[in-house]
């Protein structure tokens, strides 16, 4: 009987065992990130000013005009139209110096993209004319050859 009462302890102390490694593991893979995450968006939240790109939660796009700390508002320029959000609805924002930076690097490869495709459509454009050209005299052939059989067909019936 003693030996069945200490196999009865093991087993349970391996079953203690499995859910503490169980717990740390949920931390390091859940909680663990959760925070780093939770922690640089305040940092973010913190480095905003005025000028700011920003993105809210909606997907609305603008600069900040004003940001009030205090009452946690963030007051955003959308094209001239100036709406009021929590600071909390901020999604993403991005300093003005990079943004314009970003804007002159991205505005580049886009014009070079643009030529290209402006070249692609002149090259595709004479093979599509040719196209359309054969078909056409393909037709007007097609309407001769009709033409010279009904008269072929009204000798006959004379």
């Amino acid at each position: 009987m003693l030996t069945l009462g200490a196999a009865g302890a093991g087993g349970s102390m391996t079953l203690i065992i499995f859910v503490v490694i169980m717990f740390v593991g949920m931390y390091f893979l859940s909680i663990r990130p959760q925070k780093k995450q939770q922690q640089k968006r305040q940092e973010m939240l913190k480095e905003m000013n005025k000028g700011d790109k920003v993105v809210t939660l909606g997907g609305i796009k603008g600069k900040i005009a004003s940001i009030d700390r205090d009452n946690k508002e963030v007051v955003v320029d959308c094209d001239g139209i100036y709406l009021t959000f929590d600071l909390n609805f901020i999604r993403r924002s991005t300093p003005a110096d990079v943004a314009t930076t970003d804007a002159v690097k991205d505005a580049k490869p886009a014009k070079a993209e643009e030529t290209t495709e402006s070249k692609d459509d002149k090259v595709e454009a004479p093979a599509e004319d040719k196209a359309a050209d054969t078909t056409e005299a393909k037709a007007s052939d097609d309407a001769v050859k009709d033409d010279a059989a009904k008269d072929d067909s009204k000798e006959e019936t004379k």
